[in-house]
Protein backbone atom coordinates (compact mmCIF):
# COMPACT_ATOMS: atom_id res chain seq x y z
CA UNK A 1 0.00 0.00 0.00
CA UNK A 2 0.90 3.66 -0.68
CA UNK A 3 2.54 4.91 2.26
CA UNK A 4 1.24 8.57 1.29
CA UNK A 5 -2.45 6.82 1.47
CA UNK A 6 -1.91 5.52 5.06
CA UNK A 7 -0.81 9.15 5.87
CA UNK A 8 -3.59 10.66 4.64
CA UNK A 9 -6.49 8.25 6.54
CA UNK A 10 -4.31 9.11 9.82
CA UNK A 11 -4.14 12.84 8.99
CA UNK A 12 -7.86 12.68 8.57
CA UNK A 13 -8.50 11.33 12.00
CA UNK A 14 -5.98 13.34 13.96
CA UNK A 15 -7.76 16.75 11.80
CA UNK A 16 -11.35 16.13 12.54
CA UNK A 17 -12.43 14.51 9.37
CA UNK A 18 -15.80 12.53 10.16
CA UNK A 19 -15.43 8.79 10.26
CA UNK A 20 -18.30 7.21 8.76
CA UNK A 21 -17.03 3.55 10.52
CA UNK A 22 -19.52 2.45 12.87
CA UNK A 23 -17.76 2.36 16.38
CA UNK A 24 -17.09 -1.14 18.23
CA UNK A 25 -20.53 -2.31 20.40
CA UNK A 26 -18.78 -1.60 24.09
CA UNK A 27 -21.07 -4.78 25.89
CA UNK A 28 -23.24 -2.00 27.71
CA UNK A 29 -26.44 -1.50 26.50
CA UNK A 30 -27.83 2.12 26.06
CA UNK A 31 -30.94 2.41 24.46
CA UNK A 32 -31.55 5.94 22.87
CA UNK A 33 -35.10 5.66 23.83
CA UNK A 34 -36.03 5.57 27.10
CA UNK A 35 -39.33 3.07 27.46
CA UNK A 36 -40.72 3.81 30.99
CA UNK A 37 -41.85 0.97 33.20
CA UNK A 38 -45.31 1.08 34.15
CA UNK A 39 -45.99 2.00 37.66
CA UNK A 40 -46.99 -0.01 40.23
CA UNK A 41 -50.06 1.96 41.02
CA UNK A 42 -51.68 1.65 37.09
CA UNK A 43 -52.97 -1.35 38.40
CA UNK A 44 -55.62 -0.21 40.61
CA UNK A 45 -59.09 -0.80 40.04
CA UNK A 46 -61.81 1.85 39.55
CA UNK A 47 -61.88 4.84 42.26
CA UNK A 48 -64.56 5.56 44.39
CA UNK A 49 -65.66 8.55 42.17
CA UNK A 50 -65.63 6.31 39.04
CA UNK A 51 -67.90 3.91 40.60
CA UNK A 52 -70.13 6.68 41.90
CA UNK A 53 -70.76 8.11 38.31
CA UNK A 54 -71.43 4.50 37.15
CA UNK A 55 -74.53 3.76 39.34
CA UNK A 56 -75.73 7.46 39.24
CA UNK A 57 -75.73 6.66 35.68
CA UNK A 58 -77.25 3.57 35.52
CA UNK A 59 -80.13 5.11 38.36
CA UNK A 60 -81.15 7.84 35.07
CA UNK A 61 -81.40 5.00 32.42
CA UNK A 62 -83.22 3.05 34.54
CA UNK A 63 -85.66 6.14 36.06
CA UNK A 64 -85.77 6.57 32.52
CA UNK A 65 -86.55 2.84 31.10
CA UNK A 66 -88.72 1.83 34.35
CA UNK A 67 -92.20 3.92 33.30
CA UNK A 68 -91.27 2.86 29.65
CA UNK A 69 -91.29 -0.93 30.79
CA UNK A 70 -94.57 0.15 33.03
CA UNK A 71 -96.82 1.49 30.34
CA UNK A 72 -96.02 -1.41 27.88
CA UNK A 73 -96.64 -3.84 30.32
CA UNK A 74 -99.99 -2.49 31.20
CA UNK A 75 -101.00 -2.57 27.60
CA UNK A 76 -99.85 -5.72 27.31
CA UNK A 77 -102.50 -6.93 30.22
CA UNK A 78 -104.85 -4.52 28.50
CA UNK A 79 -104.35 -6.84 24.95
CA UNK A 80 -104.58 -10.23 26.29
CA UNK A 81 -107.50 -9.84 28.78
CA UNK A 82 -109.69 -8.25 25.50
CA UNK A 83 -108.33 -11.33 23.76
CA UNK A 84 -110.30 -13.34 26.84
CA UNK A 85 -112.97 -11.68 26.76
CA UNK A 86 -113.44 -12.00 23.17
CA UNK A 87 -112.75 -15.85 23.29
CA UNK A 88 -115.80 -16.13 25.67
CA UNK A 89 -117.85 -14.08 24.21
CA UNK A 90 -118.18 -16.21 21.12
CA UNK A 91 -117.99 -19.22 22.99
CA UNK A 92 -121.37 -17.89 24.79
CA UNK A 93 -123.01 -17.22 20.90
CA UNK A 94 -122.01 -20.31 19.93
CA UNK A 95 -124.06 -22.09 22.47
CA UNK A 96 -126.91 -19.82 21.90
CA UNK A 97 -126.90 -20.70 18.41
CA UNK A 98 -126.79 -24.59 19.11
CA UNK A 99 -128.85 -24.63 22.06
CA UNK A 100 -131.19 -21.89 21.90
CA UNK A 101 -130.34 -20.51 25.58
CA UNK A 102 -127.79 -19.09 27.42
CA UNK A 103 -125.55 -20.94 29.11
CA UNK A 104 -125.61 -21.30 33.12
CA UNK A 105 -121.76 -19.74 33.34
CA UNK A 106 -118.25 -20.54 31.89
CA UNK A 107 -118.30 -23.70 33.48
CA UNK A 108 -120.45 -25.14 31.27
CA UNK A 109 -119.01 -23.45 28.08
CA UNK A 110 -115.85 -25.59 29.20
CA UNK A 111 -118.14 -28.81 30.15
CA UNK A 112 -119.32 -28.49 26.40
CA UNK A 113 -116.16 -27.71 25.11
CA UNK A 114 -116.39 -24.49 23.84
CA UNK A 115 -114.04 -22.95 26.29
CA UNK A 116 -110.27 -24.63 27.16
CA UNK A 117 -110.16 -23.02 30.55
CA UNK A 118 -111.54 -20.27 32.31
CA UNK A 119 -110.05 -17.19 31.19
CA UNK A 120 -108.41 -14.88 34.19
CA UNK A 121 -107.52 -11.49 33.56
CA UNK A 122 -103.66 -10.83 33.73
CA UNK A 123 -104.16 -7.77 36.16
CA UNK A 124 -105.99 -9.97 38.51
CA UNK A 125 -109.89 -8.45 37.05
CA UNK A 126 -113.15 -10.11 37.77
CA UNK A 127 -114.96 -10.90 34.87
CA UNK A 128 -119.04 -10.54 34.99
CA UNK A 129 -121.57 -10.74 32.16
CA UNK A 130 -122.43 -6.93 31.13
CA UNK A 131 -125.31 -8.72 28.92
CA UNK A 132 -126.43 -11.97 27.45
CA UNK A 133 -128.34 -10.89 24.81
CA UNK A 134 -128.68 -10.71 21.58
CA UNK A 135 -125.09 -10.14 22.02
CA UNK A 136 -122.82 -11.44 24.75
CA UNK A 137 -120.50 -8.59 26.60
CA UNK A 138 -118.27 -10.27 28.68
CA UNK A 139 -116.92 -6.97 31.43
CA UNK A 140 -113.26 -6.56 33.26
CA UNK A 141 -113.71 -4.87 36.48
CA UNK A 142 -110.66 -3.42 35.55
CA UNK A 143 -110.50 -3.20 31.70
CA UNK A 144 -113.74 -2.94 30.70
CA UNK A 145 -117.32 -1.80 32.18
CA UNK A 146 -118.94 -1.60 35.43
CA UNK A 147 -118.49 -4.56 37.12
CA UNK A 148 -118.82 -5.81 40.85
CA UNK A 149 -115.96 -7.41 42.09
CA UNK A 150 -117.57 -10.99 42.51
CA UNK A 151 -116.50 -14.07 40.76
CA UNK A 152 -118.44 -15.93 38.25
CA UNK A 153 -119.62 -18.55 40.84
CA UNK A 154 -121.50 -16.16 42.59
CA UNK A 155 -124.37 -15.89 39.78
CA UNK A 156 -127.03 -16.87 41.10
CA UNK A 157 -129.38 -16.62 37.96
CA UNK A 158 -129.26 -15.40 34.58
CA UNK A 159 -131.88 -15.67 31.54
CA UNK A 160 -132.15 -14.39 28.52
CA UNK A 161 -135.27 -15.41 28.38
CA UNK A 162 -135.93 -17.54 25.26
CA UNK A 163 -137.84 -20.06 27.12
CA UNK A 164 -139.20 -19.63 30.72
CA UNK A 165 -136.86 -22.28 32.67
CA UNK A 166 -136.02 -21.48 35.61
CA UNK A 167 -139.20 -18.96 36.43
CA UNK A 168 -142.11 -19.99 38.69
CA UNK A 169 -145.72 -18.63 36.85
CA UNK A 170 -147.60 -17.58 40.29
CA UNK A 171 -150.55 -15.57 38.85
CA UNK A 172 -151.59 -14.47 35.15
CA UNK A 173 -150.30 -15.61 31.75
CA UNK A 174 -146.43 -14.82 30.75
CA UNK A 175 -144.70 -15.94 27.69
CA UNK A 176 -141.29 -15.48 26.65
CA UNK A 177 -139.91 -14.54 22.44
CA UNK A 178 -137.24 -12.98 21.05
CA UNK A 179 -135.51 -12.95 24.23
CA UNK A 180 -138.13 -11.50 26.46
CA UNK A 181 -140.92 -11.97 29.12
CA UNK A 182 -143.89 -10.41 28.23
CA UNK A 183 -146.89 -10.41 30.76
CA UNK A 184 -150.96 -10.69 29.31
CA UNK A 185 -152.28 -7.40 30.02
CA UNK A 186 -156.06 -7.11 31.34
CA UNK A 187 -155.15 -9.06 34.82
CA UNK A 188 -152.68 -9.07 37.70
CA UNK A 189 -149.63 -11.24 36.83
CA UNK A 190 -146.79 -12.77 38.59
CA UNK A 191 -143.84 -14.53 37.90
CA UNK A 192 -141.01 -16.13 40.13
CA UNK A 193 -137.66 -16.96 40.23
CA UNK A 194 -134.54 -18.28 42.12
CA UNK A 195 -134.30 -19.12 45.85
CA UNK A 196 -136.38 -18.25 48.64
CA UNK A 197 -132.77 -18.61 51.04
CA UNK A 198 -131.21 -16.17 49.06
CA UNK A 199 -129.90 -13.24 51.31
CA UNK A 200 -127.79 -10.63 49.98
CA UNK A 201 -127.72 -9.90 46.52
CA UNK A 202 -128.42 -8.12 43.13
CA UNK A 203 -131.00 -8.09 40.59
CA UNK A 204 -130.44 -6.24 36.87
CA UNK A 205 -133.12 -6.27 34.33
CA UNK A 206 -133.58 -4.40 31.67
CA UNK A 207 -137.32 -3.45 31.67
CA UNK A 208 -139.74 -2.05 29.36
CA UNK A 209 -143.48 -0.40 30.35
CA UNK A 210 -145.43 -0.36 27.03
CA UNK A 211 -149.12 1.04 28.28
CA UNK A 212 -150.83 0.90 31.45
CA UNK A 213 -149.92 1.85 35.28
CA UNK A 214 -146.71 0.29 36.10
CA UNK A 215 -144.63 -2.92 37.10
CA UNK A 216 -142.76 -4.29 40.05
CA UNK A 217 -140.20 -6.46 40.82
CA UNK A 218 -140.00 -8.65 43.82
CA UNK A 219 -136.97 -9.12 45.93
CA UNK A 220 -136.31 -10.82 49.06
CA UNK A 221 -139.85 -12.51 48.65
CA UNK A 222 -141.63 -16.32 49.44
CA UNK A 223 -142.35 -17.16 45.55
CA UNK A 224 -145.82 -18.04 46.38
CA UNK A 225 -149.12 -16.48 44.37
CA UNK A 226 -150.22 -15.02 47.40
CA UNK A 227 -146.82 -13.33 47.88
CA UNK A 228 -144.69 -11.66 50.77
CA UNK A 229 -141.59 -9.75 50.57
CA UNK A 230 -140.53 -6.36 49.41
CA UNK A 231 -141.46 -4.71 45.78
CA UNK A 232 -140.31 -2.22 43.83
CA UNK A 233 -142.61 -0.65 41.82
CA UNK A 234 -142.01 1.36 38.24
CA UNK A 235 -145.76 3.23 39.13
CA UNK A 236 -146.96 6.09 36.87
CA UNK A 237 -150.48 5.40 37.96
CA UNK A 238 -149.02 7.06 41.44
CA UNK A 239 -148.14 10.17 39.67
CA UNK A 240 -144.61 8.73 37.81
CA UNK A 241 -143.03 7.80 40.79
CA UNK A 242 -140.49 5.36 41.91
CA UNK A 243 -141.85 2.94 45.19
CA UNK A 244 -140.94 0.23 47.55
CA UNK A 245 -143.90 -1.44 49.52
CA UNK A 246 -144.30 -4.23 51.29
CA UNK A 247 -146.24 -7.06 50.87
CA UNK A 248 -147.70 -9.54 53.05
CA UNK A 249 -149.74 -12.78 51.41
CA UNK A 250 -150.64 -11.03 48.45
CA UNK A 251 -151.49 -8.15 50.31
CA UNK A 252 -149.33 -4.54 49.12
CA UNK A 253 -148.89 -1.81 51.88
CA UNK A 254 -148.48 1.87 51.57
CA UNK A 255 -145.67 2.98 49.88
CA UNK A 256 -142.76 3.47 52.77
CA UNK A 257 -140.50 4.54 50.21
CA UNK A 258 -141.17 6.84 47.40
CA UNK A 259 -139.65 9.62 45.17
CA UNK A 260 -140.57 10.96 41.54
CA UNK A 261 -139.12 10.23 38.31
CA UNK A 262 -137.09 13.11 37.04
CA UNK A 263 -138.71 15.68 35.30
CA UNK A 264 -138.90 14.43 31.33
CA UNK A 265 -137.93 10.91 32.39
CA UNK A 266 -138.75 8.88 29.22
CA UNK A 267 -141.67 6.65 31.31
CA UNK A 268 -143.33 4.25 27.95
CA UNK A 269 -141.93 2.56 25.39
CA UNK A 270 -138.34 2.66 26.37
CA UNK A 271 -136.15 0.22 28.04
CA UNK A 272 -134.49 1.37 31.63
CA UNK A 273 -131.94 -0.74 33.49
CA UNK A 274 -133.23 -1.26 36.94
CA UNK A 275 -130.93 -2.40 39.55
CA UNK A 276 -132.03 -3.64 43.18
CA UNK A 277 -129.34 -4.17 45.43
CA UNK A 278 -130.34 -5.68 49.01
CA UNK A 279 -126.93 -6.92 51.69
CA UNK A 280 -128.15 -6.85 55.69
CA UNK A 281 -130.97 -4.38 56.01
CA UNK A 282 -129.74 -1.55 53.47
CA UNK A 283 -131.17 -1.53 50.45
CA UNK A 284 -129.95 0.47 47.20
CA UNK A 285 -132.52 0.75 44.05
CA UNK A 286 -131.02 2.41 40.76
CA UNK A 287 -132.57 3.11 37.68
CA UNK A 288 -129.97 3.34 34.24
CA UNK A 289 -127.24 3.67 36.91
CA UNK A 290 -128.28 6.21 38.47
CA UNK A 291 -129.61 5.85 42.04
CA UNK A 292 -132.92 6.47 43.32
CA UNK A 293 -133.63 5.24 46.63
CA UNK A 294 -131.55 4.08 48.91
CA UNK A 295 -132.90 3.24 52.88
CA UNK A 296 -132.67 0.51 55.59
CA UNK A 297 -135.22 -1.64 56.68
CA UNK A 298 -134.54 -5.48 58.04
CA UNK A 299 -138.47 -6.61 57.72
CA UNK A 300 -137.78 -9.61 55.43
CA UNK A 301 -134.21 -11.31 55.55
CA UNK A 302 -134.56 -13.72 52.45
CA UNK A 303 -135.93 -14.62 49.65
CA UNK A 304 -136.34 -14.49 46.06
CA UNK A 305 -136.92 -12.65 43.36
CA UNK A 306 -140.16 -11.67 40.68
CA UNK A 307 -141.87 -9.48 38.10
CA UNK A 308 -145.66 -8.38 38.59
CA UNK A 309 -148.18 -6.38 36.50
CA UNK A 310 -151.63 -5.12 37.30
CA UNK A 311 -154.41 -3.77 35.64
CA UNK A 312 -153.78 -2.97 31.85
CA UNK A 313 -150.34 -2.79 31.97
CA UNK A 314 -147.90 -4.09 29.45
CA UNK A 315 -144.46 -5.05 30.20
CA UNK A 316 -141.43 -6.54 29.01
CA UNK A 317 -138.23 -7.66 31.02
CA UNK A 318 -134.79 -9.12 29.31
CA UNK A 319 -131.22 -9.27 30.73
CA UNK A 320 -132.25 -10.88 33.51
CA UNK A 321 -128.84 -10.85 36.14
CA UNK A 322 -128.58 -11.92 39.79
CA UNK A 323 -125.59 -12.27 41.43
CA UNK A 324 -124.34 -12.61 44.55
CA UNK A 325 -123.33 -9.54 46.90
Amino acid sequence: MDIRMIDQQTTGIFMGRKDNRVPPRTGRYSPAIKIPLRSRDDNRGFTLIEVVVAMALIMVLLAIAAPLMSAYLKRSRGTICLSMRYVTEKAEMTYMIEKGRISDGIAELISVGLLEREPRCPSGGTYAWLQRSPEPILGCSVHYGSVPAVAEAAVLYASGFNDQTGLTRLMGQWNTGHGTLNNRPGQESRIGFGSTAWADYEIRVNAVLKAGNGYGVYYRADNNPNITGYVFQYDPGLGNRFVVRKVVNGVEQSPFQSIAMPAGFPVYNQSHDISISIVGNRHVIKVDNQPVLEFQDSTFAAGSGGFRTWGNSEAGFDNLNVVQK
